[in-house]
């Protein structure tokens, strides 16, 4: 397509829509068919690699959240008079929550590990995606969640084709 006329300006038609390059009448405005329609967006194929990423993050959740329950619950234990000596303050809500969430947290992260290893397709990429939801409830979980949730989306979990 040539550029308009210069200093003198284009000769345009009557309804301001065409100009004259001396040959034909040009739109102004280019068609819609003068540009293709974009390709639609497709996601590059999912990395081998991030699901190993995603079981050595699974492991190390495991065994944190694991440890967290853990401590709490013998924590629990020894301040409300069952092993030891009993101080008379009975226990606060916040502690059964605490310990409630650390052993929510132990559990989904142990059922997306189990869910991963096994290839469970579309249950274990929801489970894993669930425990990383769990996990990134805490400030110290979300080290560990926000990565999970990353790898569970793109990492491949159905079984190998042959």
């Amino acid at each position: 397509m040539q550029a308009p006329p210069g200093p003198a300006g284009p000769q345009l038609s009557p309804d301001g829509l065409y100009w004259w390059d001396g040959h034909r009448w040009v739109p102004l405005v280019p068609s819609a068919q003068a540009y293709p329609a974009p390709a639609p967006y497709r996601l590059p194929p999912p990395s081998p690699g991030l699901r190993t990423f995603l079981l050595v993050v699974l492991a190390i959740a495991d065994l944190v959240t694991l440890a967290f329950a853990l401590i709490a619950s013998v924590q629990f234990v020894s301040y409300s008079g069952i092993t030891g000596p009993y101080d008379g303050t009975p226990p606060e809500l916040f502690d059964y929550e605490l310990i409630g969430y650390f052993w929510l947290a132990a559990g989904a992260t142990l059922a997306a590990t189990v869910g991963v290893v096994r290839r469970g397709g579309t249950v274990a990429r929801v489970v894993t995606i669930v425990a990383g939801v769990i996990l990134s409830a805490s400030c110290v979980g979300s080290v560990l969640g926000i990565p999970m949730l990353v790898a569970a989306i793109r990492a491949p979990m159905s079984t190998r084709s042959s």
